[in-house]
C-alpha cells in the first residue's frame, strides 16, 4: 500500500488533504492531527459528516487537526488504518469482519457505527405490480456487475421471501446512474439491488423508486487499534465532529452541498438549480439510514455485539466467511459514553440558521 501523498490518493483524496488546509497554524500546531477517510472513489455531499468538521470548525472545536479524504473502497480504506496511514475509515463492516478473519491481529476496532440501516436493497418502480419481494419470482434483477456488494444481501432477501436464490431470479449486470436507470426504464430488469445513494442518484433522474429493505447495520468508523489506544482524547474528538457534521447534513442538506462545492468544485453540465436538488436528495436519502440527529433514544455511534453476532451469520449463511470469530475483538463502545456527553444544541442552531 503506497503512502497517503497526493500521488497515491489520486485526485478526490488530494482534494481532501487541500481542504484540510483551512484550519489555523496555531490550532494545526497544538491540535493532534488525524486523518479520516472514507471508502468511495469520489467524494459526495452525503460524506457530510466527514468532511463538514473541516469548513465549520467541529473538529477543531473539539482540539483535532483533521485531515479528510478517501480511498477507492472499504479494503483499500482498511489498509490505510491498519498501516496508520490514515487514524480513521468509514467502512462496510463485511469488509472489517472479513478482514479480521484473515488475520486476527491486524490493528483495526471499530468505535462508531455510521450506517444504522442497510445501504443494499432492492428497489422497483413505484408503479410496478411487485409488492413484495416473493414478487420477483421470474423477474430479472439489475446489479452494477456479479461481483457486486450487494449480492449477499439481495440473496438473504430472496431467501427470507421463500425464494430460491439461485434459480428463481435472473441477475444482469447494469452499471449504475443513467445506464442503471435505463435498464429499468426499458423492462431490461424489473428491479436493481445497488446501495443506497445509486437509488437516491436515480430517483432524481426521474423514476420513483419502492424499496425493500433487510434490517441490518452496514457501515463503520474504524480506528488504527494502537493510535486509538494511545490518543483516547484524540478519539472521542473526531468521533465529536463526526457527531456534528452528521446533525448539520440531516438539518441542513442546502447548505451542506453549498459546502461540499466550495471544497470540491460544483457538478458541471447542469444548472445550479438542478445540481442541488439532485444532491439534496441523494444526501437526504443517503442520511435516512444514519442516527437520526432528533431521536433522543439512541446514542451516537452505539453497537451491540449482537449486531456483530447477527452480521457474521449472515455472511456464515452466504458462504462469505466458514465460521464466525469472537465480535468481541471486532468493535469497542468505551468511546461512546464520552463522545454523548457533548451538547449538540448549537449545532442544531447553527444548521438552521445556515
Amino acid at each position: 500500500m503506497s503512502g497517503i501523498g497526493r500521488r497515491g490518493l489520486g485526485k478526490a483524496g488530494a482534494a481532501g488533504i487541500v481542504a484540510a488546509a483551512m484550519g489555523g497554524r496555531a490550532a494545526r500546531a497544538q491540535a493532534p492531527k488525524v486523518r479520516i477517510w472514507g471508502a468511495s472513489a469520489t467524494i459526495e455531499a452525503y460524506h457530510g459528516f466527514l468532511f463538514l468538521g473541516i469548513p465549520l470548525g467541529f473538529y477543531r472545536d473539539n482540539g483535532i487537526d483533521a485531515e479528510f479524504g478517501t480511498a477507492a473502497g472499504s479494503a483499500a480504506t482498511l489498509q490505510l488504518v491498519a498501516t496508520n496511514q490514515a487514524q480513521l475509515g468509514y467502512v462496510g463492516m463485511e469488509t472489517m469482519i472479513l478482514a479480521k478473519q484473515r488475520n486476527p491481529t491486524l490493528p483495526i476496532t471499530a468505535v462508531y457505527l455510521q450506517d444504522r440501516g442497510n445501504i443494499y436493497e432492492i428497489v422497483v418502480p413505484e408503479d410496478s405490480g411487485i409488492r413484495q419481494i416473493a414478487d420477483l419470482k421470474d423477474k430479472n434483477i439489475g446489479v452494477a456487475n456479479l461481483a457486486s456488494g450487494a449480492i449477499p444481501s439481495l440473496r438473504a432477501m430472496l431467501v427470507d421471501a421463500g425464494l430460491n436464490a439461485d434459480s428463481s431470479v435472473g441477475l444482469i449486470p447494469v452499471g449504475n446512474g443513467a445506464a442503471a436507470a435505463t435498464a429499468l426504464r426499458t423492462n431490461r430488469v424489473q428491479a436493481l439491488s445497488l446501495f443506497r445513494a445509486q437509488h437516491a442518484v436515480i430517483e432524481t433522474l426521474g423514476i420513483k423508486l419502492r424499496y425493500f429493505q433487510r434490517d441490518q447495520p452496514s457501515a463503520v468508523l474504524i480506528a488504527n487499534t494502537n493510535w486509538m489506544r494511545q490518543n483516547p482524547d484524540a478519539v472521542v474528538g473526531a468521533l465529536r465532529g463526526v457527531v456534528a457534521g452528521s446533525i448539520f447534513a440531516q438539518v441542513a442538506p442546502e447548505a451542506t452541498v453549498r459546502e461540499h462545492w466550495k471544497m470540491f468544485t460544483r457538478p458541471t453540465g447542469l444548472s445550479e438549480e438542478e445540481a442541488m436538488a439532485r444532491a439534496k436528495h441523494v444526501l437526504t436519502r443517503s442520511s435516512e439510514l444514519w442516527k437520526r440527529w432528533d431521536d433522543a433514544s439512541t446514542q451516537w455511534g452505539s453497537m451491540t455485539k449482537d449486531q456483530w453476532d447477527r452480521m457474521q451469520a449472515f455472511m456464515v449463511q452466504q458462504k462469505l466467511m466458514p465460521q464466525p470469530i469472537d465480535s468481541a475483538t471486532l468493535f469497542t463502545t468505551d468511546f461512546i459514553g464520552r463522545v454523548n456527553a457533548m451538547d449538540t444544541g448549537a449545532i442544531v442552531q447553527r444548521a438552521r440558521a445556515a
